[in-house]
């Protein structure tokens, strides 16, 4: 049983080197206005239980103020807020404290630090301390790190972050994100735009898992992609400080990752621009600035209709306009430099490329020059990048007139001699394969052997493709997953039909299971090989729409019923009539349907009795179906009371069900059993020891369905 501690209202006051140490009312004390706003309040509870155990083991840092009507506390906080709010929680009246005078300078930097040299202090609490000791007492970035003993590049890390938006901070405080996905998103200049990525970080499009944010990694490149754009590939001058007066020169931007390299050290070039609103509004001004200058030129800037009219696939050989990023080797005589490879504007720059020729103006308000070709042709030419026609033929003609040494000569005979033997080898191997293809083909004209189907299946098997055993979906596989190794070697010793079922199971199995990426507007994709399985099955007897109503039977909702839908119903899930009649029946608004739903029954085999539907034998016999009760008087008009119901029970006759099983054809077995858990239709073992030497697959063979007959006793 725990002592009761008593706690004086009051203690004599002791004076010592750092203060006045003594006990005082919670209430005669305030928090600082400045200091953190936020507490986590489950450790605040945890706190308050414990000082209301034992009390407040260490005592706050308090200061004296003036009061006034609005703050009568004759104290004010300088360390040790979070102790005085469990103290309240805990109902505590009085509560440890050192009395200290100091300015109002001393008490803000006493109280920034202790707040930084917490246990655990939030990242973002954090960063606003160091922005207060830069802001409230002049410091820099380099005297913060040697303060708090962090790294330079610590501190700018976290200084970043108070450029985050509300938005993003009260989510990072909730720490619904980390830090580091914290960071990379203050790192976007633009509010809005921090808004934006916190969202598709979130709630990212196409998620796997769905619902799940987007990873540390992912966000990176996210962040990256979407947020950060090479301005290297800028369509604009980087160092034009007029384009865009109010964002000046790209080189001098703060939002350049060089002019930066503290927060953007893992970004590892220089030129990149933060910004993509203001990259985007520069690449505006620029095309703007493209089409006012052409308009002075007199250059013709075409646009729709009549630009696509206008401009044939430049990418042709014969194109009478070419592009600055159009390929070399669409122009004529390349120089042995060039190898065939690189752009026009690899080559050429503004002082050398011909005059633009036209613009074209895109939807997107982007501007394309276009240059006559003969002129990019000349202009290639003169730097060397093509040779002119004169140049080629004589290039030409010094190799084919080059005398050659003896070893040039002995080594032209060797490479003609091996590009002969080579041509003669090919030509050889492709005649000799089309020959024995030719022959096996006309041999299995009449059937594969059960050998040569096993050799097919196999290579399908283990040939690199996409075909793999669905042994993790297909339960006959047993729950082990067996190697391609293992299940060679049962396809070596398997039965023809089993050599079958494995081959249907190796091209139709990666249709049996679907993810998320298969859902398009919340409907699941269909692709060929489901769309193969269904029409197999329907030609072998299955209704596919009859399987997913038995798996998946969808409510029976009778106010949109007609006939058809009645027989409908009754064909693909006949175990569902009498759920269908206690329906209809119990839908007083649709007496109609009672006789519609006794002509599809009837159509159907089915006929009335004793209170439900039963399925009738050929016989004229009955064979019980699950009845439901219905009223045994007629239906009275909806509003009126219906007359007391007399519910006949249904008595189960008893069936003798006579199995008969014939088949034209013997099922076989391999020499040894199928390693796998087989399904009870396949249990049948007409086992033979000797295996057969050779069966052909053709067209004719079949095993019939097994023949079952019922009699009523």
């Amino acid at each position: 049983m725990k002592k009761n501690i008593t706690k004086p209202a009051a203690l004599p006051a002791t004076a010592t080197n750092d203060g006045i140490f003594g006990v005082h009312n919670v209430a005669e004390i305030r928090p600082s206005p400045d200091n953190r706003k936020r507490f986590n309040q489950l450790a605040l509870q945890e706190l308050a239980a414990s000082i209301k155990s034992i009390g407040v083991a260490q005592p706050i840092l308090i200061r004296p103020i003036t009061p006034t009507a609005d703050s009568p506390e004759r104290y004010e906080i300088v360390a040790g807020e979070r102790r005085w709010r469990a103290s309240i929680i805990a109902g505590i009246k009085v509560i440890p404290a050192m009395v200290r005078e100091m300015s109002d300078r001393d008490a803000a930097m006493i109280r920034i630090l202790e707040n930084l040299q917490r246990e655990d202090p939030h990242p973002l609490e954090e960063a606003m301390g160091y922005e207060q000791l830069m802001l409230q007492f002049g410091y820099n970035a380099d005297q913060v790190a040697e303060e708090i003993k962090k790294s330079r590049s610590y501190v700018y890390g976290r200084l970043k972050l108070c450029a985050l938006t509300n938005e993003v901070r009260e989510l990072f405080l909730d720490n619904k994100i980390s830090a580091s996905t914290a960071l990379l998103i203050a790192r976007i200049p633009v509010p809005t735009l921090q808004e934006k990525a916190l969202d598709e970080i979130i709630n990212p499009k196409n998620a796997y898992p769905a619902g799940e944010p987007l990873s540390y990694r992912r966000a990176v490149e996210h962040i990256q992609n979407r947020y950060m754009l090479d301005l290297a590939t800028a369509v604009f001058p980087v160092g034009d400080g007029k384009l865009l007066a109010a964002a000046g020169a790209c080189t001098k931007c703060p939002k350049r990752t060089g002019n930066q390299p503290e927060i953007f050290s893992d970004i590892k070039s220089a030129d990149v621009c933060t910004d993509p609103d203001c990259f985007g509004e520069k690449k505006a001004a620029h095309f703007a600035k493209v089409v006012v200058t052409a308009n002075k030129k007199g250059v013709p800037v075409l646009e729709g209709a009549d630009a696509k009219k206008a401009l044939p696939n430049t990418w042709q050989r014969d194109s009478e306009l070419v592009r600055g990023d159009q390929t070399i080797w669409t122009f004529d005589r390349n120089a042995p430099s060039t190898k065939n490879s690189g752009t026009v504007n690899d080559f050429l720059d503004e002082r050398t490329l011909p005059p633009v020729a036209n613009y074209f103006k895109n939807d997107d308000g982007t501007v394309t020059a276009f240059y006559d070709r003969q002129a990019v042709q000349q202009a290639l030419e003169k730097v060397g990048a093509c040779e002119t026609v004169e140049q080629h033929a004589e290039r030409m003609s010094l190799i084919v007139n080059a005398p050659k040494s003896e070893a040039q000569i002995a080594k032209d005979v060797a490479e003609t001699e091996l590009k002969e033997a080579r041509l003669k080898l090919l030509k050889e191997e492709n005649a000799f394969r089309l020959s024995l293809y030719k022959r096996f083909r006309d041999r299995a004209a009449n059937g594969l052997s059960l050998d040569s189907l096993r050799e097919f299946v196999k290579l399908i098997l283990l040939d690199n493709n996409d075909y793999s055993l669905p042994s993790d979906i297909l339960d006959v596989y047993g729950e082990a997953n067996h190697s391609d190794e293992e299940v060679c070697a049962y396809i070596d010793k398997a039965s023809l039909q089993e050599v079958q079922l494995i081959l249907v199971d190796l091209v139709l199995g990666e249709c049996l299971q679907v993810d998320s990426w298969d859902l398009e507007d919340g409907r699941i994709q269909s692709d060929d090989r489901f769309e193969t399985l269904s029409r197999m099955a329907r030609i072998e007897g299955i209704d596919p729409g009859i399987v997913r109503e038995q798996l998946y039977p969808l409510p029976i909702v009778t106010s949109a019923l007609q006939y058809d839908d009645l027989v409908t119903l009754i064909r693909i899930s006949p175990e569902r009539i009498n759920e269908l009649a206690k329906a209809v029946i119990a839908d007083a608004s649709r007496f109609d349907l009672i006789d519609a739903l006794e002509r599809a029954a009837k159509g159907a085999g089915f006929v009335y009795a004793a209170g439900g539907f039963i399925k009738a034998d050929t016989d004229g016999e009955h064979a019980p179906e699950a009845a439901v009760a219905v009223p045994d008087t007629a239906p009275v008009e909806q509003g009126n009371e219906p007359p007391h119901e007399v519910v006949t029970p249904i008595s189960s006759p008893r069936v003798k069900v006579k199995a008969k099983i014939k088949t034209k054809t013997a099922v076989m077995a391999p020499v040894e059993a199928w390693p796998f858990p087989r399904s009870p239709e396949t249990a049948i073992d007409n086992h033979d020891d000797t295996p057969p030497a050779e069966i052909e697959l053709t067209p004719k063979a079949e095993v019939s369905e097994p023949i079952v007959t019922e009699e009523i006793v």
